[in-house]
């Protein structure tokens, strides 16, 4: 933890929100709001499917997905100054379009590296390494 109490505890709320908005975000897949929540030169790796650099990249893989509920839980948090790394459980789940059921897609963990910026925490480095394979979970969502 931070020498400054006070200053970790906004730190930990800001990544939180963060990471609300960043399932918020995906779940509509605005890409462009979306894609704000990472640095300029950021990094989005989905392991086994793709590595994503820059918002543009990061938007237009955010576009691709419309059907999908993220949920995450609460993170372990490793915040020095500026900084932090963080590791979250995900959970995804597939909606049928229809309101009448979602189905379970996949669990993993977002890795990540954040950076304080003039816009807030911002993620430059997200790993997602999901616990099932990649492409039974990329047949189900398409």
């Amino acid at each position: 933890m931070q020498d400054d109490p006070l200053q970790y505890f906004s730190d930990y709320v800001a990544i939180r929100q963060l990471n609300a908005t960043y399932n918020r975000y995906a779940d509509l897949a605005d890409g462009k709001s979306y894609s704000s929540l990472f640095t300029e030169d950021a990094e989005f790796n989905i392991v086994g499917e793709g590595i994503y650099v820059g918002r543009e990249q990061i938007a237009a893989r955010c576009n691709a997905t419309t059907t999908a509920v993220h949920v995450t839980t609460e993170p372990e948090l490793d915040i020095d100054g500026d900084s932090a790394q963080q590791r979250v459980r995900m959970l995804t789940v597939l909606q049928d379009g229809k309101g009448t059921r979602n189905e379970f897609v996949a669990s993993g963990w977002y890795i990540d590296e954040l950076k304080r910026t003039e816009e807030g925490w911002r993620y430059h480095r997200r790993r997602v390494e999901l616990d099932l394979e990649i492409n039974a979970v990329v047949a189900k969502v398409q």
